[in-house]
């Protein structure tokens, strides 16, 4: 019964927050540009580059060569290669742009000003995961990208006008290998200088649920998405050099209150050996953004957890997956007020 409670308080009665915890704000992304021009001086050609674009969204910018291949002459072409995870732009996560959440948060960029797109990974069919106007402003941008999906969802992605050889449609634990050609890159290894990295990309189960209206609930398939990066090095070994986890939008207990946890994100870090960068959401779905749009503070811990994680639960799945690094998102951007925004990161 305390799950189904839904406890209500006031903002006002909450802790306040720590002086080093900062406002979320929205910046314009630089893709790294500064990073790479800090004291400890890298290439693109040394590093993974991710970038959050406000709630599940994120751009993942891996080399296409290895840095041994990289020199000054080829520097000056675009050799990166770009993952997309879960985007959305739009003002509102709903059927159309006058109803569902809106934004507390402006977008950070759009479509346009994305330094490039080969492939776009969509965790499940929920509107803030899966946004008809960003689909449709991907496509026109960047016609040529490979499409990553859960079970069931290819049809509405043909529906958009994406053709049916650039969308994967995937099982848990199913997996695609291929690569993703870029003009230098192709036309080296054309001539025998060198060799395209191959990726691997593999579907793995979240604890969530998916639906794009009462109807139907449960009809597709959800997932987290992870994206490794081979090479090949000396007397043609192929090497892991780099390699991402997303989770989609996940619970991690049965209940809040739930000693009883989800044992797929162990599993997925022994399968998968652990990760360079992992994104794992921190906070609930938007469309109880609601009630501190109020000033009323609902207690999540009351609220049942099946399909959202808790900060505290963020950083569980964080060592269970052996990630090296996380960015925490879903957090911040479809939320009420500055307090519901700002609560997620102080219990972070």
């Amino acid at each position: 019964l305390a799950q189904l409670s839904f406890p209500l308080g006031w903002y006002s009665s909450k802790p306040k927050h720590p002086e080093k915890i900062r406002q979320v704000k929205t910046i314009k992304p630089d893709w790294g540009t500064a990073s790479l021009n800090s004291p400890i001086s890298k290439t693109r050609a040394d590093c993974i580059i991710a970038t959050w674009l406000g709630h599940a969204g994120a751009l993942v910018e891996f080399p296409s060569l290895s840095p041994s291949e990289s020199s000054p002459e080829t520097s000056k072409d675009n050799e990166s290669i770009y993952c997309l995870f879960d985007p959305i732009f739009s003002e509102r996560a709903g059927p159309t742009q006058y109803t569902g959440p809106s934004r507390l948060k402006k977008s950070p960029c759009e479509v346009p000003d994305l330094p490039g797109c080969h492939a776009v990974y969509i965790s499940h069919n929920h509107y803030d995961h899966l946004d008809l106007a960003t689909v449709k402003g991907v496509l026109r941008q960047f016609p040529g990208a490979k499409w990553f999906v859960p079970l069931g969802n290819k049809s509405w992605l043909l529906s958009t006008g994406i053709e049916a050889g650039n969308i994967m449609e995937m099982d848990w634990w199913e997996s695609w290998e291929g690569q993703f050609a870029i003009p230098y890159s192709a036309s080296k290894k054309e001539e025998g200088e060198s060799e395209l990295p191959t990726f691997t990309v593999s579907c793995v189960p979240a604890q969530h649920n998916s639906g794009r209206s009462v109807m139907d609930s449960g009809n597709t398939l959800w997932s987290g998405w992870v994206i490794e990066r081979f090479v090949k090095e000396e007397q043609d070994t192929k090497k892991r050099r780099g390699a991402i986890y997303h989770s989609g939008d996940t619970g991690y207990r049965r209940t809040a209150r739930s000693k009883e946890i989800c044992p797929v994100f162990k599993e997925i870090g022994e399968r998968f050996g652990g990760f360079d960068v992992s994104f794992i959401p921190i906070w609930r779905g938007g469309s109880l953004g609601f009630i501190s749009a109020a000033g009323v503070r609902l207690l999540h811990h009351h609220v049942p957890s099946t399909f959202h994680v808790s900060p505290k639960d963020a950083i569980e799945i964080h060592k269970d997956v052996k990630s090296h690094s996380t960015i925490a998102v879903h957090f911040g951007t479809f939320v009420g007020s500055e307090d519901e925004a700002l609560e997620a990161v102080t219990e972070l």
